[in-house]
């Protein structure tokens, strides 16, 4: 690395990490290299330096320590004050805005940099008291730009202490603020302040659902509540352009459908069943087939890839949508990414089997022509090479003879 890229990559690490005008950071680059080209350092000094940067770290007298508990006192009381006058925020808003905003700034500067210097103060009882305070504000009228702010916040803590999410986050009322957040907000003309509010609120919810934990009664009926569910395919369909705010809706619905085993059973799949010709969820099937075919997955699921669960949901005999929502141009195009996946993975891959199942899915109840699958010689292909092996998974080999047995066409004369 040249001088130059050494001095653009200091005052970049500067610029984003103090959100300084590039003259400032360029000072503060050159105070820096002032100070370096006084020592000549050899590598134990080296080492003896990088000791002193892990001792600043970690001492409770970091400057970031002292503002991060300064800001949340503060906010802390702010808001007992706004519970006190019956949840007026009053003269206390500049105050509050102020803090809540350098807070964000702050904890978004922490996650950016992978910095979990804050994680053990936030473990630490009195610290979290004065964090459900500040969570007890999305519930009073502090007006929704705040609420999202707050929201932001709490989405960083999760992510710098994930225990704080399960132990404090999922029982406390600000999940189902959340909800209501979102539901006030669908039809608000606020614009873009609305809009982020709202993706803030999305974006907690989801971090929560993603935990894997049970969320308290009142909330989950909330979350399973037709109408809420609605606001979100509603959202979906009439903000096509609001790319951002899509992609955090769907993150959201493939979150929350990795929660149930049983489609019959599953409020996600039986909204769609009831909106049926009133919302043609057109969007969200063709932003899945398309990440779909990327290979992505928005929920980054260890185990379950949640976007081969929502399609699997959805063809599942128990609930007819699959002729519903998915046209014979879609169940196509599925197919043939299933097909090219199979193609490239491995026989003995447990992931494997959540394509095949899906294909199967597909195929049941299906007339297997050249023109409903363009990819048979391919899958014929495919089919012989796993039978043949010897590591092939019994499931998925029993998956695949389910498929030959009910589409001969797929069978060869060597498998």
């Amino acid at each position: 690395m040249n001088t130059d890229e050494i001095v653009s990559d200091i005052i970049s690490l500067i610029h984003s990490t103090t959100q300084s005008n590039y003259i400032i950071c360029s000072k503060v680059s050159s105070k820096i290299f002032s100070y370096l080209s006084q020592i000549q350092y050899k590598d134990n000094q080296w080492n003896d330096l990088n000791e002193a940067i892990e001792r600043f770290d970690q001492n409770i007298d970091h400057p970031d320590l002292q503002q991060f508990r300064q800001l949340i006192q503060t906010i802390s009381l702010c808001s007992n004050d706004c519970e006190e006058r019956n949840y007026t925020l009053g003269r206390d808003r500049n105050t509050l805005t102020n803090s809540i905003d350098q807070l964000r700034d702050l904890l978004k500067s922490h996650v950016d940099l992978h910095c979990f210097l804050l994680a053990k103060l936030i473990q630490q009882q009195d610290i979290r008291l004065y964090l459900i305070d500040l969570m007890n504000l999305t519930g009073m009228n502090v007006g929704d730009e705040i609420h999202g702010i707050l929201c932001d916040i709490v989405y960083l803590l999760c992510q710098i202490d994930p225990t704080f999410a399960i132990s404090n986050v999922i029982d406390h009322p600000i999940a189902s603020n959340c909800i209501r957040i979102i539901q006030t907000n669908i039809y608000s003309k606020g614009g873009n302040n609305m809009k982020s509010t709202m993706i803030s609120a999305i974006n907690l919810l989801t971090k929560l659902l993603l935990t894997g934990e049970i969320f308290p009664v009142q909330t989950k009926s909330q979350l399973s509540n037709p109408t809420f569910l609605r606001c979100i395919f509603e959202l979906i369909e009439n903000h096509r352009d609001e790319n951002e705010l899509i992609t955090i809706l769907i993150r959201f619905l493939l979150s929350f459908n990795l929660r149930f085993d049983y489609p019959h059973e599953n409020p996600i799949i039986l909204t769609l069943v009831d909106i049926n010709g009133e919302i043609s969820c057109q969007e969200l099937i063709e932003r899945l087939i398309l990440l779909f075919n990327r290979n992505i997955d928005p929920t980054e699921h260890k185990t379950t890839n949640s976007i081969i669960k929502f399609f699997g949901d959805l063809c599942d005999d128990q609930v007819i949508t699959n002729n519903m929502f998915l046209s014979d141009s879609n169940r196509r195009l599925i197919i043939e990414i299933i097909s090219r996946e199979l193609s490239n993975r491995s026989c003995s891959d447990e992931m494997t089997m959540g394509y095949l199942s899906l294909l199967e899915l597909l195929l049941r109840n299906q007339i297997i022509i050249s023109d409903t699958c363009t990819r048979i010689d391919e899958l014929q292909t495919c089919f012989r090479f796993y039978l043949n092996s010897e590591n092939c998974l019994d499931d998925n080999r029993f998956i695949i003879n389910e498929i030959i047995r009910q589409h001969k066409c797929l069978s060869t004369n060597e498998i």
